[in-house]
């Protein structure tokens, strides 16, 4: 694999603008080739002893034959140009790839910790973990105690003869 700079990557692309405006150009042309097809082919079918309508019918049918052609010839570009872009983004990923492990054997060398920004992360989650639970089992032990005191209080708020 070559290294690719950017002008090789740009290289060998048909511009989108062309296409589209050959595609635009067909697209157009389409339905009058479609409505002289039907209407010679009525009249050469109804006369076909006239040489006229025999001429108009096969230069239609020509015309007709080279836009199909000429939109698989588009189709076939669009697809080509469409593999050619698939290579390069396969040999640039091949690229990053074999940068991003000698990035990381230098942080090997240079004593770069691989995942820091990982664990720093990590140990902040870790503390906001850790101060909401404590937040909850502060709350549930005030509930607990006033539970347990107002239990208390009306165990000793009872008369001692008292039987309910």
């Amino acid at each position: 694999m070559t290294i690719l700079d950017n002008e090789d990557i740009n290289d060998n692309f048909k511009k989108p603008e062309t296409l589209r405006e050959k595609l635009k150009t067909l697209n157009q042309q389409s339905p009058a080739i479609l409505n002289d097809f039907k209407k010679y082919y009525v009249f050469f079918n109804k006369n076909p002893e006239y040489p006229e309508y025999q001429n108009l019918f096969e230069n239609i049918k020509n015309n007709l034959t080279k836009t199909g052609s000429d939109l698989f010839v588009l189709s076939n570009d669009v697809e080509s140009g469409t593999n050619e872009i698939n290579k390069k983004m396969f040999a640039l990923n091949i690229l990053i790839q074999k940068e991003k492990e000698r990035n990381r054997e230098l942080k090997k060398k240079l004593g770069i910790v691989e995942h820091k920004n990982n664990a720093s992360t990590e140990l902040i989650y870790d503390y906001k973990n850790m101060y909401s639970e404590e937040y909850l089992r502060n709350w549930s032990l005030f509930f607990c105690i006033l539970i347990i005191g107002s239990s208390i209080s009306k165990i000793n708020s009872k008369p001692i003869g008292y039987i309910a």
